[in-house]
Order: C-alpha cells, then sequence, then structure tokens
C-alpha cells in the first residue's frame, strides 16, 4: 500500500499539481493516472548545460519513453514565455511546463540549496500515481548518463 504523504519519496503517493505547459495546456500530474507512467525533470536553471544535455536526451529518447508507457513531463522555474523559448531551442516534443514562483519545486522538496544553489530531480511516477524512481541533486552533472537510466528504468515498470 502506497504511503498517502504530501513529500515525495519512494512509495508514496506523488503530490499533485497543475501548471501552465508550452503547449498552450494546463497539465496537472493526476492527468496521467491510470494512463501511462511519468518522468518529472525538474530544470536547475535555463543556463545549466548539463539540464540542457539531459532534456535533449529526453527529447531523442522520447518515442522509446512512449512505447514504455511512459510521459515525459520537464518542469522549469520560469514564465511559460521562457519556458517555450527553452523548449523551441531543444526542438522538444513534448511540453515543458512552467512553474515561476517555484511551488511545483517546493512541494517536491527543491528548495535552493544554502539560498543558492538550486535542486534538480528526476522523480519517476507509476500509472497508479506512486514514485518509484527519485534522484534530487545540486550537482548537475549527474544527469549526463541520466535518460538512459530512465529509460531502462521504465522499461522495466509493468
Amino acid at each position: 500500500m502506497p504511503l498517502d504523504t504530501i513529500e515525495a519519496k519512494i512509495g508514496s503517493i506523488a503530490p499533485d499539481f497543475k501548471l501552465a505547459a508550452t503547449n498552450g495546456e494546463e497539465i496537472s500530474l493526476s492527468d496521467f493516472r491510470g494512463k501511462s507512467n511519468v518522468i518529472m525533470f525538474f530544470i536547475r536553471e535555463t543556463s545549466c548545460p548539463q539540464c540542457r544535455t539531459h532534456v535533449a536526451h529526453l527529447g531523442q529518447l522520447y518515442e522509446q519513453f512512449k512505447s514504455a508507457e511512459t510521459e515525459v513531463i520537464v518542469i522549469l522555474g520560469e514564465g511559460v514565455e521562457k519556458s517555450k523559448k527553452y523548449a523551441d531551442k531543444l526542438h522538444l516534443r513534448f511540453p515543458i511546463l512552467a512553474d515561476p514562483d517555484r511551488h511545483v519545486y517546493t512541494l517536491y522538496e527543491l528548495e535552493k540549496y544554502f539560498v543558492l544553489l538550486q535542486r534538480t530531480a528526476s522523480i519517476v511516477v507509476d500509472k497508479a500515481g506512486v514514485v518509484r524512481y527519485l534522484k534530487r541533486t545540486t550537482i548537475p552533472n549527474v544527469w549526463l548518463q541520466e535518460s538512459r537510466e530512465l529509460l531502462g528504468f521504465t522499461l522495466s515498470l509493468e
């Protein structure tokens, strides 16, 4: 039985949210419940080259994720316009969600570390809404190999 908490931990129900997306829609995490697994990636900053590389890799692997019944959600702590420019620059086929006040970052315990370093995370939520994979960090170098690890993990979900 999953833990029903407001904190995101492996085995807990992922906290729900609704954000404006670069495709003009408002997207909630609960929109995917019962339909697909979800990879959520929280971008550190638009200037982070490792985050940009990771997001580009997620874009390149998007069809494989879709085949594994997994959707990709990328969350950026900026407004919709800046998020759209970021998505357009990377030619992404999935929308980026705008979280300008970083409320969802806070919901997922990704506050800035020592007020300077933005925490970032990759989270996999299964079809039932349960957190199955969680990696938080302030060091963005970990994302350089993350997309392949996420693909392998989502292929293992039933």
